[in-house]
């Protein structure tokens, strides 16, 4: 039963003092964690960010610090250009005919990234310098440390915050599914044969050669396109490296990890059995919570206000509005222009056909009931 004690303390004990380690790779990670801090402040707990700021991918202006929240950034400074550059390379790779060797690619340069941010943030602490930020976090005295599960990094920054000895970590995800690179290090074996790979199209009903080459898929080591399973031995080795001898390194210290909670719903996934330490987090909040016996109302929808040019756009009579965006890194504005205006073949990632379709604005445009509000990064053309 202890197991599932992280799952009910948000709501079922008085205030705790929350650190949220936070990936800063795109902004729907930032958002994310922005949301679920939002989340904890309203159930009542005190919650602190530590953001990894990398890679130039963050327009972070649209993302808004939750009121009573206080955040530290760690600025990550790769000496490789190619890295430095790295929302430009991912961007380039989403619209083009990439193929297998694309894909392993990439997660061995983020790889090589994720390794080189958790050193630069283990050493984040000169000597000499006036602020010590470790030594911040240390006198907070956290009672939980939350991570947004990428690596293994995060348990090297709790432990040498002492976040009660990192007995008090949940590991979270922003996407709807577990990964095999998180199940690996909480015990949650895969049966490549029959688990469908992430970037497989394998549905659960897999025939023969389906099964073949999902196992094929497994046994590359790439879970998704920046997630290959090597990192987290790399990470470790560079751990071990700089820590004495007879502490517990990155894998001993994911022993003490009591939870995952997954950002979706179990019903959404395919199907397979999970131990009770992972669950899916769900409309976590969305409840009434419980404070002292007493229920905590919902909070009452927020009144958004929209600048004049949007404004006028959403009057506009029609039967409804449809919002078409894809993210920070497939973003929309580097679209080939064929996609976007011409009717020119192209290809779509993942499926390594060639299709023949109408460009988005030509489909768009049979849409005349409706209001189309394309959401772009940057300007066009």
């Amino acid at each position: 039963m202890w197991v599932i004690l992280p799952l009910l303390m948000f709501m079922a004990v008085d205030a705790l003092k929350i650190l949220q380690i936070v990936p800063g790779f795109t902004n729907s990670h930032v958002l994310f964690n922005y949301r679920l801090a939002e989340t904890l402040k309203f159930l009542g707990h005190d919650v602190k960010m530590w953001t990894q700021m990398e890679m130039a991918m963050l327009d972070t202006g649209n993302n808004k610090l939750p009121t009573g929240v206080t955040e530290h950034r760690i600025a990550i400074h790769f000496k490789d250009k190619l890295k430095t550059e790295g929302l430009k390379v991912f961007q380039s790779l989403m619209f083009s005919a990439g193929d297998a060797y694309d894909l392993w690619w990439t997660g061995q340069e983020f790889k090589d990234m994720r390794v080189e941010a958790c050193a630069q943030m283990l050493d984040h602490d000169p000597k000499f310098h006036k602020f010590q930020v470790f030594a911040q976090f240390r006198a907070e005295n956290f009672d939980l440390a939350i991570a947004h599960f990428h690596d293994l990094c995060p348990l090297a920054i709790a432990d040498k915050i002492g976040v009660k000895k990192v007995g008090r970590v949940v590991w979270i995800t922003h996407g709807t599914s577990i990964y095999d690179f998180a199940a690996v290090q909480l015990g949650l074996r895969t049966l490549p044969a029959s688990v469908p790979h992430p970037l497989s199209s394998a549905s659960f009903t897999l025939s023969f050669p389906d099964r073949v080459f999902n196992l094929l898929w497994h046994l590359s080591l790439l879970d998704f396109v920046n997630l290959p399973q090597n990192l987290l031995h790399d990470e470790n080795e560079y751990y071990r490296s700089i820590v004495d001898e007879g502490k517990p390194d990155l894998w001993e210290l994911s022993r003490h990890v009591p939870a995952l909670l997954i950002n979706g719903e179990r019903m959404l996934d395919f199907p397979r059995p999970l131990p009770i330490h992972i669950t899916f987090s769900g409309e976590l909040g969305v409840k009434k919570a419980l404070s002292k016996g007493k229920h905590l109302p919902i909070p009452a929808a927020k009144k958004v206000e929209f600048d004049e040019e949007l404004r006028s756009i959403l009057d506009q009579p029609s039967k409804g509005i449809i919002v078409f965006s894809l993210g920070t890194v497939s973003n929309t504005t580097n679209m080939p222009e064929q996609m976007i205006v011409s009717s020119a073949p192209f290809f779509v990632p993942g499926y390594f056909v060639q299709l023949f379709q109408k460009s988005f604005v030509e489909a768009f445009a049979k849409l005349d009931d409706y209001t189309i509000l394309w959401r772009m990064e940057g300007k066009v053309g």
